[in-house]
């Protein structure tokens, strides 16, 4: 008896001191892995966010981008990495682009995410002193030649959803990877592409110039930044995607741990503190959590698989 009592109290000490351990999380600094350089689209989010999370965690938020390989060196760190909170992941719609075409040996299925917290949409743009003045005349045109579409390199979302432009519209399109966005916006403002296919927070500045025009978006529905540009859906093309920005951890977090982090989320979404900055980076506040975030990741996972097409290994 005394030896089952015995064990029984070391038991619920380990129990106690575990949850308790839980309970006060953060005790030091997280690490949150950015898997793209310093200035780009992740990058800037994070960094956005990085003062507001530190406020509502009570720890450090430390930024380490590892670049490599469209994303895949920083997710592999990360995925990794122990499950115990400390390592997280600046997420995006960057890993099902690797994962649909092929590139990575991990899925989506091996991450727990915690939070969505902003898209954009892809945007079909054409330069200032283009012909084609909306949707319809770039594809009847491409009905009869090939339209030189521009796009960051071959395997980013960007250039899937330009294929996936094409198969939705039947138009025939030369798909032109460069090695970055910046690239492939002055190749349209130049005249050397008829158009280009980024997402809308890249374009945002060329867009407010006049040197771009936005013909059509992803959104399911106009959004408020760019109320007069239609989308592919309403010009009677079934095609809905967004670039999607988020934290993401290795599968197998404690749920106290994610609970923490959600929490930590929704008071930054609730008192309004980003949706301004998220604004000004030309991207929208659109906040997903739990069950809700999980059949979003899955069922974007499946339409970035289908965009892939012939395009994956």
């Amino acid at each position: 008896m005394k030896k089952l009592l015995s064990t029984l109290a070391v038991t619920a000490t380990f129990a106690i001191g575990g949850h308790a351990l839980a309970d006060d999380y953060p005790t030091k600094s997280v690490n949150m892995i950015v898997p793209f350089s310093a200035g780009g689209g992740n990058d800037t989010f994070v960094r956005a966010l990085q003062p507001l999370l530190e406020e509502q965690l009570g720890e450090s938020l430390v930024i380490r981008n590892i670049a490599g390989g469209g994303g895949a060196v920083g997710m592999s760190r990360a995925v990794a990495s122990e499950p115990d909170g400390y390592t997280l992941l600046a997420a995006s719609n960057a890993m099902l682009t690797l994962e649909a075409m092929g590139n990575v040996p991990f899925t989506h299925d091996d991450f727990d995410f915690i939070a969505k917290v902003v898209d954009e949409p892809y945007i079909l743009a054409v330069g200032e002193e283009s012909p084609y003045e909306d949707l319809d005349s770039l594809v009847e045109a491409a009905s009869d030649s090939p339209v030189k579409v521009g796009s960051s390199g071959v395997g980013s979302s960007a250039y899937i959803t330009a294929n996936a432009i094409a198969n939705r519209t039947g138009a025939k399109l030369n798909l032109i990877p460069y090695p970055g966005g910046s690239e492939a916006i002055s190749a349209a403002m130049g005249g050397h592409v008829d158009a280009v296919v980024l997402g809308g927070a890249e374009l945002r500045s060329a867009l407010e110039s006049g040197r771009l025009e936005a013909l059509a978006t992803t959104y399911a529905e106009r959004g408020d930044s760019l109320p007069d540009v239609p989308t592919f859906k309403e010009s009677g093309y079934d095609l809905v995607l967004s670039v999607w920005r988020g934290i993401a951890a290795p599968k197998g977090l404690p749920q106290e741990v994610k609970d923490e982090w959600v929490a930590a989320v929704q008071q930054i979404v609730d008192d309004g503190s980003y949706e301004e900055t998220a604004n000004n980076l030309g991207t929208k506040l659109s906040p997903l959590f739990g069950d809700k975030l999980e059949a979003f990741i899955d069922e974007s996972a499946g339409i970035m698989r289908e965009a892939a097409g012939d395009l994956a290994k």
